[in-house]
């Protein structure tokens, strides 16, 4: 049975959590938002064959090479989420701060091959985090998040130090919320059988992003030939909220009767979570963009993109709220696992874990683009970029006996065999058009797709000896479909200034799962069913800019 919303506010007041790194971390780390300046994203992010254009530093290098005068630009964006909701003062629709960049073009003298050495830099919000996932009466097929915590808990005793140090957060917080062992309860001196959880609701709301700063060398040879290296710089702010309630069914073992609160409604506990990362990385990228054949326009472009080494650091706590009464002093009438319709003796709970730092390692990735112009009216340029998601990785800083990070790392071949068995590699296509009109108008139309990084089997696996469990306090993941993208844009160009503007349209959904139920040995067979989240969006983004 649905109830109204607890407010997510009340979350940030309670605990500040964070979900430990996993296969769906790389996966938020890894993966890149189509932005930047509204002509790149106007033309559907096809622009590495075509180059001059500031966004393509950030993809292919040798685009930098191709300016004749240095340009500088900014740019920002709205976006909007249609179906989300109001949360954590986070609305719907959003402003951003996308791009901002130069290129400083130095012609070479004399008629030598060099033609020109182009310096650039260009700051670009790689990836908006902010989204919004909700599910409101979540079926269960009768199985409980509590389920997971006993199964978590299976053979520890969580009164004891030692076993808690070695338990996930979130089954010790359940624990002090008597959520771990709920096999029935005692109400009035009679046990009801625990019978699952009939329903529950789910909200999760993220923002921040990961901001992006393209350092740019590039040459011009003889203009046929343009290379180019990027050095890139990330910020990580992440932030993210859960709200989380299931009702709970426990039925009389003879007549059938089940317990309901004063308002007639199924007892119910909830939780709330509050994540937080922050952390930074690095990375290089290498370009070439070939007109092979001298008098045409025809050009090859081809990229190659290092992983991006990020030092990361999350700090985590759980809230609980549950309906079964703690004893009190005196009360010798007390059993465990006590139903109490009073709100005054519900039981809370909460876990701080601390800072917990580690080290992602993306994929590398590959770019192969072809584009070219037709007369002086028609630009084209169409690409496949390929991400190897099997060479990404999860490590942890080792420290000296001093507790200082001594430079190395230790890889969690836990979670590292978890990216090889449920992530695969990702296709990105791209296409787009640039046609001019009324001699300085521009019209522009692009498409972009992008194929799932998960496997149809992939899962969050809880139950390995990863040390990055012991700071989770979240079981549920989000299996992210295939994304496609429609652009539309339109340009105004003069001697020295310009002004873009472009529409983006953005298709995702995703299966979520609010945690992962299993018998017997096979882990992977979730018995929870998947929820469709609708994860669509729209931009609308504006650029100016000055040549000189």
């Amino acid at each position: 049975m649905l109830r109204k919303y607890y407010s997510l506010a009340v979350a940030s007041l309670l605990c500040g959590t964070l979900q430990a790194q996993d296969i769906y971390k790389v996966e938020t780390f890894s993966g890149s938002d189509l932005n930047g300046t509204a002509r790149f994203v106007g033309m559907g992010g096809a622009m590495n064959a075509l180059g001059a254009d500031l966004s393509t530093m950030g993809s292919n290098p040798a685009g930098i090479g191709m300016f004749r005068k240095s340009d500088a630009s900014l740019s920002a964006s709205c976006i909007s989420q249609p179906n989300a909701r109001l949360a954590m003062d986070i609305n719907k629709v959003r402003g951003s701060f996308d791009q901002a960049g130069f290129v400083y073009a130095m012609k070479m003298p004399g008629e030598g091959k060099l033609k020109f050495v182009n310096f650039g830099f260009n700051y670009q919000k790689r990836r908006n985090l902010k989204n919004y996932a909700e599910v409101l009466g979540g079926q269960t097929n009768g199985w409980s998040q509590t389920d997971v915590f006993r199964q978590l808990s299976n053979g520890f005793d969580l009164n004891n130090d030692r076993d808690r140090d070695n338990m996930l957060p979130i089954v010790n917080a359940a624990y002090d919320a008597q959520l771990s062992n709920l096999q029935g309860v005692d109400l009035n001196g009679e046990t009801y059988r625990f019978n699952g959880a009939d329903a529950y609701n789910y909200q999760r709301v993220t923002w921040g992003g990961i901001q992006q700063y393209d350092f740019n060398i590039s040459l011009n040879w003889k203009d046929q030939v343009y290379a180019g290296l990027t050095f890139g710089v990330y910020n990580v702010n992440m932030h993210s909220s859960l709200y989380y309630d299931e009702d709970l069914l426990f039925q009389h073992p003879t007549n059938g009767s089940v317990i309901v609160n004063g308002e007639g409604n199924l007892p119910y506990y909830y939780s709330y979570q509050d994540e937080a990362i922050n952390g930074t990385g690095f990375d290089f990228k290498l370009g070439v963009i070939a007109r092979p054949i001298e008098d045409s326009s025809f050009r090859i472009g081809f990229s190659v993109s290092t992983p991006i080494f990020f030092d990361l650091t999350q700090e985590s706590s759980i809230y609980f709220n549950s309906p079964f009464a703690l004893p009190r002093e005196g009360d010798a009438n007390y059993r465990p696992y006590a139903y109490s319709s009073n709100p005054d003796e519900y039981t809370e709970s909460d876990f701080y874990t601390g800072g917990f730092d580690y080290r992602i390692r993306t994929p590398w990735k590959v770019n192969l683009s072809l584009g070219g112009t037709v007369g002086n009216f028609l630009a084209l340029d169409g690409e496949y970029e390929a991400t190897f998601y099997k060479s990404a990785s999860v490590g942890y800083p080792d420290f000296d006996y001093y507790g200082f990070a001594d430079g190395s790392t230790s890889n969690d071949r836990w979670i590292n065999k978890d990216i090889d068995n449920y992530m695969q590699t990702t296709h990105t296509l791209r296409l787009g058009a640039e046609a001019k009109f009324a001699d300085i108008m521009y019209l522009r139309a692009g498409y972009n797709y992008v194929s799932s990084p998960f496997k149809k089997s992939a899962f969050l696996d809880l139950f390995t000896p990863s040390p990055n469990y012991y700071a989770r306090t979240n079981t549920d993941y989000l299996n992210l479909g295939d994304t496609q993208r429609v652009t539309l844009g339109l340009g105004c160009r003069s001697k020295h200034f310009y002004g873009d503007i472009a529409y983006q349209y953005q298709r995702q959904r995703g299966d979520l799962y609010a945690f992962n139920y299993f018998e017997g040995n096979t882990v992977q067979d979730n018995y929870l069913p998947a929820q469709k989240v609708n994860l669509d969006r729209h931009q609308v983004l504006f650029t100016v800019g000055y040549k000189f």
